[in-house]
């Protein structure tokens, strides 16, 4: 068996999810006959690191972070405006502190049954994540639960398009997504240099600090953060 880039039994955290999707464009990058985890250079293991701290630290913990949140919102959605119960066409069709406009395709599976026939759409919205689900675009609202399935992308959108999130944190999430999550989806290794690995870790660490977490979990949220920051560092894979 060929040797990981990384000892991943020391982080138990660790899981794939964002990662698979990418590992085509790194083979497509490395020739056949030597491509091997020791074979990728600095950019594209900072790349590798960076994207394993994005899913697998600080996603997670995004997630759980946003639930009370969008529970609050959805019980206010609600008692004033009857979502759980709305028909055509006097739905909900602006969220009204932002005057957004809501998204119905992705619940009830509207948009796959009906197509463009809004006129048909179920628009009762009975939980949390379905609620969630109004405040994003179709393609990134396919998630279950706020799980694996809900992505990086649907995650810090969420933080960033309702107003119920502290505006440090929506400051935050929006340099994560343009720094770090946009620029690691497009996959361009060039760009992944020690300046650029150096500022992600400050970014991820100030929109975790800024989420008022318990003592404990923040410490031990950044603490995995600086682990993944200094093997990179050191080349400690």
């Amino acid at each position: 068996m060929e040797e990981q880039p990384f000892n991943i039994r020391r982080h138990k955290s660790f899981n794939t999810t964002g990662i698979t999707r990418r590992n085509q464009q790194i083979a497509s990058k490395v020739p056949r006959n030597s491509a091997n985890p020791a074979d990728l250079d600095d950019n594209q293991k900072r790349w590798l690191i960076l994207g394993i701290c994005l899913h697998s630290v600080i996603t997670p913990i995004l997630r759980k972070y946003v639930v009370p949140i969008l529970t609050v919102l959805y019980n206010e959605l609600t008692l004033k405006h009857k979502i759980d119960t709305q028909t055509y066409p006097s739905q909900l069709k602006q969220y009204p502190p932002t005057k957004a406009y809501l998204n119905y395709e992705s619940v009830n599976n509207n948009k796959a049954t009906f197509g463009n026939q809004k006129a048909k759409y179920d628009y009762t919205i009975k939980s949390v994540v379905d609620v969630s689900k109004l405040f994003l675009q179709t393609h990134m609202a396919h998630y279950i639960y706020f799980d694996d399935t809900c992505d990086s992308s649907a995650v810090l959108g969420l933080i960033i398009n309702i107003d119920k999130f502290p505006p440090v944190v929506k400051s935050d999430a929006e340099n994560v997504r343009r720094n770090i999550r946009n620029p690691w989806a497009h996959c361009d290794f060039t760009e992944w240099d020690a300046v650029k690995y150096s500022d992600s870790f400050q970014l991820m660490e100030k929109l975790v600090k800024n989420l008022s977490l318990i003592s404990t979990e923040e410490h031990q949220i950044i603490g995995e953060l600086k682990k993944w920051e200094i093997n990179g560092k050191n080349n400690n894979y």
